[in-house]
């Protein structure tokens, strides 16, 4: 109960191990998002008579906006795991 009250009091909590768990879910959670949103899309686009070739340079905006979001969530977990390791260094003193 009590990490769960320091999560939402943005107190530190996580470890090393939590921040692998929380990449490894983000990642997972950006695969299965881009692939119902891309297969959706096709669907639609299927249904209207435009072909893939014809959609895939349009879809250039959404591969950037994944891939930036990407490199943002890791450079904010690298982050985390520095401040993670920094603190479990001086807290043996």
């Amino acid at each position: 109960m009590e990490t769960l009250i320091d999560f939402f009091a943005l107190r530190p909590t996580f470890t090393f191990y939590g921040i692998k768990i929380v990449w490894y879910l983000y990642l997972t959670n950006t695969i299965v998002q881009t692939y119902v949103s891309v297969s959706g899309i096709s669907r639609i686009l299927a249904q209207k008579g435009v072909s893939m070739e014809v959609w895939l340079p349009n879809s250039i905006p959404l591969l950037l906006g994944i891939i930036a979001q990407l490199a943002l969530v890791r450079l904010l977990l690298e982050v985390a795991a520095i401040l993670v390791s920094s603190r479990s260094l001086r807290a043996p003193q």
